[in-house]
């Protein structure tokens, strides 16, 4: 039997039974669902910030259904068995946000769920096809799901065990500014539950902000939004010393959390581009102590540095030596609080040629993906380009971190 085939039968079973014995934590996200009409470029945009107990995120890459894709996963989990947020060749991505006030049950089976939608869904109307099927018999979520494809769709469907309800980011009357957000709450839910509200205002008012200023953009997205560890309620951002007793910030209700473990930021095409082109931006770790490299599903494969193992990918291990320097204290409680001396001082040099390197990826992407809408270059070349880029960002990550001494800055190389 043939690899496609087994994956075609893997999606039979899923559609079919839906319910397996894997089960999952659940835990925060703060997500956005951003229409091309709010876009600077026209493109949609789908973003998450994935909190999670698992701090150890990879990326997959699978050709096990109707349509290949990649997919943030759970550390070794090479087959792709749970889907945290991905995008398929079609130029379909989709995501979740676990929501508290649709379900009196605790659901597993979110990330099931979305590797379904990847293996099967072109469109946001194949997604809602997919919803109405597996109403039949209970399904096991409970949450926000955002989804864009290439044909300009974008939305939110607020689904639980048999219902659902849908918010259209290109709606004026659900979304009169073009973006929708969510955390861990519906809109279609018990208003008197569910959390996440500190953190679904916050994100409002930030891309409000920059929509206000202009149109939006992934770049801009990432690091005024994905990457704000402010809580209004009891502290500012970082690097303001009027921050709780000038040193440290509680940011376990923040968008970018203590616990948030990866970002996932999908960049689609206009209606009629090659689907080809659609990627996303994957940071495996907290946003604030990593950098974001692109990946595409059309590349057919996944860089070294985001691949899937039993231990913490490339990358990872070298965010997480960053975030060490920002949280440095992991007992109980004292884990949620930010060092401020930190990042304004050792942290400072590191993470200011940490987003350096990302912007430079960010310039060198948008040049190469201006030159494949002329003449798309084939899988190989989409992947060789990953590969330097997420190579590069490892190199220069490690560059920029402390010697093993703890004597100043590495070389670079």
């Amino acid at each position: 039997m043939s690899m496609r085939r087994l994956g075609l039968l893997i999606l039979v079973c899923f559609s079919a039974a839906f319910l397996g014995a894997v089960s999952r934590e659940v835990w925060c996200c703060t997500t956005a669902v951003i229409s091309g009409k709010a876009t600077k470029d026209g493109r949609p945009l789908l973003w998450k910030n994935r909190d999670a107990d698992d701090k150890n995120n990879q990326v997959v890459f699978c050709d096990d259904g109707k349509f290949s894709y990649i997919g943030i996963v759970n550390e070794g989990d090479a087959a792709g068995m749970e889907i945290w947020a991905g995008m398929n060749g079609a130029g379909f991505a989709c995501m979740n946000a676990a929501s508290y006030n649709l379900s009196k049950d605790d659901t597993k089976g979110e990330g099931r769920f979305i590797k379904l939608a990847l293996q099967s869904c072109a469109s946001v109307a194949d997604f809602q096809a997919l919803l109405e099927r597996t109403a039949i018999s209970p399904r096991d979520v409970s949450a926000n799901f955002g989804v864009i494809d290439a044909k300009g769709g974008a939305a939110y469907f607020e689904a639980g065990p048999k219902g659902y309800k849908r918010y259209d980011a290109n709606d004026p009357a659900a979304a009169p500014k073009g973006f929708l957000v969510r955390t861990n709450f519906s809109e279609s839910g018990d208003a008197k539950k569910g959390i996440g509200f500190l953190r679904y205002g916050r994100a409002v008012s930030l891309i409000e902000s920059l929509w206000k200023a202009g149109p939006l953009d992934a770049q801009s997205l990432l690091n005024r939004v994905a990457r704000d560890t402010a809580n209004e309620r009891i502290n500012p951002t970082a690097g303001d010393k009027t921050a709780v007793n000038g040193a440290w910030a509680y940011t376990g209700d923040s968008i970018c959390r203590w616990d948030t473990a990866s970002l996932f930021l999908a960049v689609g095409v206009k209606p009629g581009e090659d689907a080809r082109l659609a990627h996303a931006w994957v940071i495996p770790g907290m946003p604030l102590a990593g950098a974001a490299v692109p990946v595409w599903p059309s590349a057919g494969v996944v860089p070294a540095e985001l691949k899937v193992s039993k231990e913490p990918c490339a990358l990872a291990a070298s965010f997480k030596r960053i975030k060490a320097m920002l949280y440095p204290d992991s007992r109980g409680d004292l884990a949620r609080y930010m060092d401020l001396r930190a990042y304004d001082g050792a942290a400072k040099p590191v993470l200011s040629g940490l987003f350096a390197e990302e912007s430079s990826s960010f310039d060198d992407t948008s040049k190469a993906v201006e030159g494949w809408r002329k003449a798309f270059p084939g899988a190989e070349a989409v992947a060789e380009f990953q590969s330097k880029v997420a190579a590069r960002t490892e190199a220069a990550t490690e560059a920029l971190l402390p010697n093993p001494n703890g004597k100043g800055l590495a070389t670079s190389h």
